[in-house]
């Protein structure tokens, strides 16, 4: 009787240093803000035509190198097809933990009135996606 107990408390206190173990190493984006400023000191959902969009991602709890895209998408955007803008995609390499940074700058004639997006994604150094977010916004 004594052996089981020592064998179910070992086990157990295995399994809980196993769990902590991957919780606390899953590289995972904490926050994703978008505003009219390099630092999103003051996030935005509205823009004008002219704005230059920034968004800030925070990478947290990676253990090594990361990959971070970010991309601006037309939702709903008339006269766009719903989707990726072209050429307004850039993937950033992290060390690890820390904030990948995106601007977002409109064509000349500006940014066609309606509803958009900006996706992050991290992904490992090999190209395997972790996490994903992303925040609405709207030129009016």
């Amino acid at each position: 009787m004594r052996t089981n107990r020592f064998n179910f408390a070992l086990a157990s206190g295995l399994l809980a240093i196993a769990a902590l173990a991957c919780s606390a190493t899953t590289a995972h984006i904490s926050s994703l803000k978008i505003g009219k400023d390099k630092d999103v000191s003051q996030e935005n959902s509205t823009f004008g035509a002219n704005d230059t969009t920034y968004a800030v991602a925070t990478i947290s709890n990676a253990p090594g190198k990361v990959k971070v895209k970010g991309r601006l998408v037309f939702e709903d955007v008339p006269g766009q097809q719903a989707g990726p803008v072209p050429g307004l995609e850039k993937t950033l390499d992290l060390a690890g933990s820390g904030t990948a940074t995106y601007s977002f700058t409109p064509p000349p004639e500006g940014w066609p009135k309606g509803k958009y997006k900006v996706e992050v994604i991290l992904m490992t150094e090999e190209g395997e996606q972790k996490d994903q977010k992303s925040s609405r916004f709207t030129v009016s």
